[in-house]
């Protein structure tokens, strides 16, 4: 006999944990399911530990609710930083893997949210257009797991692949690039790490190797705590819908990493003793499926900052950052650099009436994609999907007043 809940999470990244938080916190009995050994998502599988998209370009803050509840544990632990980037002007929130992880456990425990970590959605059933169940994988073998109501934040779309609902999966070749985050030791607190010296020291490794790498810049940040350096420099055009083509990627990667710790030692002044901490360990995915929604947000919606006051379930403040080629990076800031609202069918799905996608399946165009994919708005949608959920799950008339009515309750932004 298989296992029932009210609101089944797939993915435990920031989208997952908003959603199953949010779900609890409306009233559900959530499992969040999560294949790696920890949550947190990209911030620590991948060290992206940089969370975007907290704050607008002008520093207004645009997200709270769930994301907060997770902010607020990595401030109790002392790894947080807010820092401000000199040549795009975007605030970013730096953070230290370890406090991010306590974090993610801390915030939905304390909620009472279900997590099954080291477990692999493996299949769904679908019937008259609903999600009825999932079929999950551990160590102990299989699982099967009902619920009313189901959300994939798994960013790969895994769940809506599985049940059969509306996706679209651009060509390899556009969509945006993955990073591989290298964390380096031995980094002196003064060493150069702007812009400018990180493109001298590629260009004199060029010069005298005859190696070109793909990216002459990128982020490179001292992390609080610790004081270790990562850089956002190795780029991939990688598909991670294909086993055998990403394996490759990944390998590729790391020997890309090598080359650029040989560069910065070299070439840039307060590297002469770094050294390579840890790469990923997986790249940073920044694209692969997106669930086709009810009604997708728009280059426009983005770039004219719209506002929504009746049907809005977040807010997003992050410039359009397309990452169109390896070392190619597009920024495009929004009108006032303010900030736009996401509706509500964005998030839903628009085939099947129980599921939704939030975070990186968010659906938009790819413009609008390039801005809302980041980890900040994925807290914000998935905490609205999670409450919007449970209301589905309890019998509740789903309207957006009522799930923007419970997200303010909840402390979210809207």
């Amino acid at each position: 006999m298989g296992k029932s809940y009210d609101v089944v999470v797939i993915g435990g990244g920031a989208g997952g944990i908003g959603a199953a938080v949010g779900a609890v916190q409306s009233g559900a009995r959530a499992l969040l399911v999560e294949q790696y050994p920890f949550l947190g998502g990209a911030a620590t599988i991948s060290s992206v530990l940089t969370y975007c998209g907290f704050f607008d370009q002008r520093g207004e803050r645009v997200v709270s609710g769930v994301g907060e509840q997770v902010l607020r544990q990595v401030r109790n632990l002392g790894g947080y930083e807010e820092k401000t980037m000199s040549w795009t002007g975007n605030r970013i929130v730096l953070l230290d893997t370890e406090a991010t992880k306590l974090a993610c456990d801390t915030v939905t425990a304390a909620a009472g949210v279900d997590v099954l970590l080291h477990t692999t959605l493996i299949g769904a059933r679908r019937e008259d257009g609903r999600v009825t169940e999932v079929e999950l994988h551990h160590r102990g073998g299989r699982e099967n797991v009902t619920a009313p109501a189901f959300v994939d934040a798994s960013g790969d779309g895994a769940l809506l692949a599985a049940a059969g609902a509306g996706v679209r999966v651009d060509p390899v070749e556009r969509r945006q690039t993955s990073t591989l985050v290298c964390r380096f030791g031995g980094v002196g607190r003064d060493a150069d790490l702007s812009r400018d010296g990180l493109r001298t020291a590629i260009a004199a490794y060029h010069h005298s190797t005859g190696v070109a790498l793909a990216r002459d810049y990128g982020i490179a940040v001292h992390l609080p705590l610790t004081g270790e350096v990562i850089a956002l420099l190795v780029d991939e055009q990688a598909d991670v819908l294909d086993a055998a083509a990403f394996s490759r990627d990944e390998a590729s990667a790391r020997r890309q990493a090598w080359r650029y710790l040989d560069a910065l030692r070299k070439h840039l002044p307060g590297w002469s003793g770094a050294y390579l901490i840890e790469t990923g360990p997986q790249l940073g995915i920044r694209e692969s499926r997106h669930l086709l929604g009810r009604q997708p947000l728009t280059a426009s919606d983005v770039l004219d900052a719209r506002k929504r006051p009746a049907d809005s379930i977040a807010r997003c403040g992050w410039p359009i950052e397309d990452h169109a080629g390896p070392g190619v990076t597009r920024y495009t800031e929004l009108a006032g650099r303010g900030w736009y609202d996401v509706p509500y069918d964005a998030i839903c799905s628009a085939d099947t009436g129980n599921l939704w996608g939030v975070g990186r399946l968010t659906s938009a165009d790819a413009q609008a994609y390039a801005s809302v994919r980041v980890m900040g708005p994925a807290f914000a949608t998935g905490h609205a999907a999670g409450v919007a959920a449970a209301q589905y799950a309890d019998g509740t008339p789903h309207q957006v007043a009522t799930v923007r009515a419970e997200l303010l309750r909840q402390d979210a932004i809207v």
